[in-house]
């Protein structure tokens, strides 16, 4: 199952707080692989430090690491791809919608088996900047709440209805070494994924790489080129 949503508001005048997010289910990769691509971020920085358009190359290297970084998402070869569960698909839907106008203004949303993306321009312009070399850290505070927001208001009633769709069903289920039925400690990673747009040209392509974003996962194609 996946599900997904786009707002018609006219395209922003100012691109200044516009960004592109991707969370994700605790197990939906595992964990060396954001670390792979955080040390490949950050041989990018090296690299281009010293370049008068040093900023442009790294913004487009980031995008590349994405891409790789989506691709091994959509194929869901780790972990449980519990947002296919229409009921747990709504209580995260229904809370980005609710955010919209508050924290946000939502542009586009697709939720992905295990993950799920956000097209949204920030109401807080003063962005406080983190390190780089964090590959995996959101890079502006505001960003960091809004997903902690999202996450924390979601996961008491993700894990409450996925127990009751355990005792229903076996798709769902993951069994301890004893034979028990186990739920992870975490339905969401608390590391999310993002970069900042910078034009028109660059939120059109987002906007029709977030919707889609189902289509493609099923033909094992990912591209925002």
């Amino acid at each position: 199952m996946n599900s997904f949503s786009f707002s018609t508001r006219p395209l922003p005048t100012s691109f200044e707080g516009v960004f592109f997010v991707t969370l994700r289910l605790w197990d939906a990769l595992p964990e060396n692989f954001g670390q792979n691509l955080g040390i490949q971020y950050y041989t990018s920085q090296v690299k281009f430090a010293l370049f008068p358009d040093g900023a442009s190359k790294l913004h487009q290297a980031r995008k590349r690491l994405f891409a790789r970084f989506d691709q091994a998402l959509d194929l869901e070869k780790y972990g449980h791809s519990y947002l296919r569960e229409p009921e747990l698909a709504h209580i995260v839907a229904a809370e980005i919608r609710r955010l919209d106008g508050v924290l946000y203004d939502l542009r586009a949303f697709s939720l992905m088996p295990n993950h799920v993306h956000l097209l949204i321009r920030l109401q807080d312009k003063a962005l406080d900047a983190s390190p780089l070399d964090d590959f995996e850290c959101i890079q502006y505070q505001p960003l960091r709440d809004i997903v902690r927001k999202i996450q924390g208001a979601t996961e008491l009633p993700l894990k409450k209805a996925l127990r009751r769709l355990l005792t229903v069903s076996t798709r769902f289920q993951k069994y301890t070494p004893k034979g028990s039925v186990k739920i992870e400690g975490k339905f969401w990673h608390e590391r999310s994924f993002d970069f900042q747009l910078k034009d028109a040209v660059e939120f059109e392509k987002v906007s029709h790489y977030i919707l889609q974003n189902p289509v493609r996962a099923e033909l094992g194609k990912d591209s925002m080129d």
